[in-house]
């Protein structure tokens, strides 16, 4: 029984200085008259908004108090930042769990919670495990920024540059509310202008993995983290794959649950079915934060979402498939069952024999337009969801079974063990797991990706020599999906995913081995077809309302050939609010693979009392055959006139990328 079910709310702006004098915008809201209760915490670059009295999270009426805060250098706090995840931004993560703590509203229990960025921090928080840091919830965050985020499989990914870059330049050289924080706001604004950096900049040069992403990441120091850790996310979404590896390693108390979601809470995302989330999120707080028996305990701690087959589409409002739940993660019950690629394209579960066998390869960096961009990329509902492959599969090896006799359920996370030579020292390998239904339609089901020459290393890639023999093992993402009966299972190989990975610089032909020597093969994680023996979860259904796909705003997305010049060119504009957008093109040569060129912007207006002020970041990323080069131009008016403007520039070698 919720004993706060109509409870006044206090609402408050409170500015918290932290141990170097810099004082971060904090927003409070509480129950009245509760006395002292546990605060859930979270924080962001994305600027928290004004603060609206009363208007909180329904989680405040069920006796919490919610405490939100902007990072330093952005929003209404103050200081700076030159990247993201700072060493002074961690720091400060921590010292707000114990300010929290100490705070006469709360009784000493500290949660933490968020998506995305704000996900990723939780993760760091706990970590560094504050004191007062009893329980957190990661919706969609990530264990390692390079490998899950910025550089898959050693690769530059093209949204860091047409998205990310110039957003967060144009938001984090954006000023402070006046309405928020008065007249300091000029002041706080004229240092975030003098000292912030564009943080493309930290992305180009930290090309290669190193201390710079290890601090920021948790992988390989999962001990470290000492309070209990429940991981969300969707098939559809970032993060699937490290978070059920960050639930494979962590040794306190923990959940998962991974549904078919994209980008959004469980409660309001596509792909559906979409579920309760408020009370599962309750359940976790209530029994960590306030020891109340909500039976956290005693259920199996991995709830996952059992795909099936759903006609390919660029928005797509329901999944087909179940919640399952599983008494672990990966699942024991599991077997990891070869499929070999056999001649005349066929994949199956037979060792080759007979005569050397190879298959051959031509790298077209313009292969990959169907795959969609990893995540959604940069839009607020998933539009760039994976099409039909077979547009890419012409322009790839591709490798099928026979019509299944029986349903084949896949839970875990694929690998392909690859043989191969190459021409060229520097070979990408795109590997797609694919559903194809009766009537020829090729579902994408999973995938991964793999820069052969960050094979050993993301630290120190090491090039191949052209024509020896390499075996690598490439991961594709987690997943859980079941194959009808009479569906087949397929394999496909090319040598670039134009919308997520940059092209590598040179022409290449490679010779896919499937040789009894040398037998490449995908080891699938199959778990058997008996009946399931745990209950099936109870998650209810979403109260909010029904989503149309009529009723969303498609932004602008369009991919084109240039069968002249044999260039391939994405173009998207998207307007998240009316006060923040985003354009970008990307486009690649089949001609000259080395070059290819992202143009990006996005722009802010602050339109506040007395103030029309505009905010405009021009990225442009480019590669040739010995470098990558990014740009940033900034340009700011106020009132009709330029008030800044700066420009930034930096190269980094390509050191076999």
């Amino acid at each position: 029984m919720n004993p706060y079910p109509k409870s006044p709310v206090l609402s408050e702006r409170i500015r918290v200085p932290m141990r170097d004098g810099v004082r971060l915008s904090v927003h409070v809201h509480r129950p009245a008259g509760a006395g002292r209760v546990p605060a859930i915490l979270s924080y962001t670059p994305y600027r928290k908004g004004p603060l609206v009295p009363g208007g909180c999270h329904p989680i405040v009426r069920h006796g919490y108090a919610t405490v939100a805060f902007d990072i330093r250098g952005c929003g209404e706090s103050e200081g700076w930042n030159d990247s993201i995840y700072s060493d002074a931004e961690r720091q400060d993560g921590y010292d707000m769990v114990e300010w929290t703590a100490a705070q006469p509203w709360c009784d000493g229990a500290v949660g933490m919670w968020g998506i995305s960025f704000s996900a990723a921090a939780s993760l760091q928080v706990a970590m560094a495990a504050p004191p007062h840091l009893k329980a957190v919830i990661v919706y969609s965050g990530t264990d390692d920024q390079y490998t899950e985020w910025t550089n898959p499989g050693g690769s530059p990914r093209p949204y860091m540059y047409m998205g990310y870059s110039p957003l967060m330049t144009a938001n984090n050289f954006s000023p402070p509310n006046p309405a928020e924080i008065g007249p300091a706001w000029k002041k706080i604004w004229a240092e975030r202008l003098k000292k912030n950096s564009p943080w493309g900049l930290a992305f180009m040069n930290n090309i290669l993995d190193g201390p710079f992403w290890r601090v920021r990441s948790l992988r390989g120091k999962y001990d470290r983290v000492r309070c209990p850790v429940f991981v969300v996310c969707g098939w559809a979404d970032w993060y699937c794959t490290p978070l059920l590896r960050t639930f494979a390693h962590l040794t306190v108390p923990k959940r998962a649950l991974i549904g078919p979601w994209s980008h959004q809470w469980p409660d309001a995302a596509l792909p559906g079915p979409r579920m309760d989330w408020p009370k599962e999120a309750l359940k976790w707080f209530d029994h960590w934060l306030k020891g109340k028996d909500t039976g956290v305990a005693n259920e199996p701690p991995v709830t996952i979402f059992i795909r099936e087959f759903t006609s390919p589409s660029s928005l797509i409002l329901e999944d087909k498939g179940r919640f399952r739940r599983e008494s672990d993660w990966p699942v024991p019950r599991v077997k990891t069952v070869p499929h070999y690629l056999l001649a005349k394209g066929r994949l199956g579960r037979t060792h080759p024999t007979g005569p050397p066998g190879h298959d051959r390869l031509e790298f077209d960096p313009r292969v990959g337009t169907t795959t969609g961009i990893h995540g959604g990329g940069p839009f607020n509902d998933n539009w760039a969801m994976p099409l039909d492959q077979r547009p890419d599969e012409a322009l790839s090896l591709v490798y099928s079974t026979a019509p299944l006799p029986r349903p084949v359920e896949a839970i875990g996370q694929p690998r392909m063990i690859l043989h191969f030579t190459a021409t060229a020292p520097v070979v990408y390998f795109m590997v797609k797991l694919c559903d194809v239904s009766p009537d020829g339609t090729s579902a994408l089901v999973t995938k991964g990706g793999l820069n052969v020459s960050h094979r050993n290393s993301h630290v120190k890639p090491t090039p191949i020599e052209p024509g020896k023999p390499y075996e690598v093992t490439i991961d594709l993402l987690a997943c859980a999906y079941r194959f009808a009966k009479g569906h087949r299972i397929r394999v496909s190989i090319a040598g670039a995913d134009f919308m997520n990975a940059w092209p590598t610089p040179l022409p290449c032909v490679s010779s896919i081995f499937r040789t009894s020597r040398r037998p490449s093969r995908l080891l699938l994680p199959v778990a058997p077809l008996s009946n399931h023996p745990l209950p099936a979860p109870d998650l209810g259904r979403s109260a909010q309302q029904e989503i149309r796909r009529e009723s969303l705003e498609a932004p602008e997305f369009s991919i084109s050939r240039d069968i002249i010049r044999n260039t391939v060119t994405l173009r998207y504009a998207v307007a998240y609010d009316p006060t923040l957008s985003n354009e970008a093109t990307m486009t690649v040569s089949a001609d000259n693979p080395a070059r290819a060129v992202i143009d990006a912007r996005a722009q802010r207006h602050c339109d506040f009392p007395g103030e029309d002020i505009w905010v405009k970041a021009h990225c442009f990323t480019e590669s040739d055959a010995r470098a990558f080069h990014h740009s940033v131009e900034l340009e700011i008016t106020r009132n009709g006139r330029k008030h800044f403007e700066k420009k930034w520039k930096t190269s980094q070698p390509r050191t076999h990328a």
